[in-house]
């Protein structure tokens, strides 16, 4: 069995990523399944048999029904023990690389990285939104920042560990090639590329394409101001140089 997570700064488009790469039926990664859980302690690998990965316990994660939060769940019961890669999606676990690496020392991980403007664009809509409970009115643009500092300096930190993938958001999802920057993440996670992962991702290039158009960033201008600032530029622009040039 393979052990897979993805992380990195919320908004930093883990949430696409997890789209992509539950597309595959080799691959179940859980929806912050262990969404609060991992704070606490070391994620281990009996969390990702089928028995303890469907069955919801208090502390698990943000959420207290499975099949109610995502409909996913239930998708995956029945093919369970066919998946050849199990994991999480968890934002935050960038956090917490070494405890996870040193619980499951073959675990892989995918980092995702993204520009600061799009991530404090979207806490500052999280944070706006009444009606979002699970967002607190107080992460703004100054929790963006910071947030994306220590992913950068976990990136930097990691960064000749084979068993940290970064992945820059806009050169993923942007490929014109539609082919390269896919085939290096499955190479990554060890699983040969087939023709359904290549339309998949085709059809998310395709997607993210036409969100590009629609997209507005909504910071003010002390937000922007912020940024500007304090937000580390220059820690942003080495880690992006060394992931460029190692994939």
């Amino acid at each position: 069995m393979k052990y897979l997570f993805v992380c990195g700064t919320p908004r930093s488009g883990t949430t696409a990523m997890w789209r992509l790469l539950t597309s595959d039926n080799r691959i179940c990664l859980g929806v912050e399944r262990y969404g609060n859980l991992f704070f606490e302690k070391p994620l281990t690998k009996n969390l990702f048999v089928k028995d303890r990965f469907l069955t919801y316990e208090k502390g698990d994660t943000f959420y207290n029904d499975l099949s109610s939060f995502n409909n996913y769940y239930d998708r995956i019961e029945k093919n369970f023990n066919g998946y050849e890669v199990v994991g999480d999606k968890i934002p935050l676990l960038y956090k917490y690389i070494e405890r996870t690496l040193a619980s499951i020392p073959e675990a892989k991980i995918v980092i995702m990285i993204r520009n600061i403007f799009d991530i404090a664009a979207s806490y500052e809509a999280r944070a706006a939104n009444k009606n979002d409970d699970s967002w607190s009115r107080d992460k703004r643009t100054a929790s963006a920042i910071q947030d994306w500092r220590d992913m950068l300096k976990v990136i930097d930190e990691f960064s000749n560990d084979t068993r940290i993938k970064p992945v820059i958001f806009e050169d993923f999802f942007n490929d014109q090639d539609n082919n390269c920057n896919l085939e290096k993440l499955y190479k990554f996670i060890d699983l040969p590329v087939n023709e359904d992962n290549i339309c998949s991702f085709s059809d998310m290039v395709k997607q993210s394409e036409s969100l590009k158009e629609s997209r507005v960033r909504r910071l003010d201008d002390t937000a922007i101001q912020l940024i500007c600032e304090t937000a580390p530029f220059g820690l942003y622009r080495q880690v992006i140089k060394k992931v460029r040039d190692e994939y």
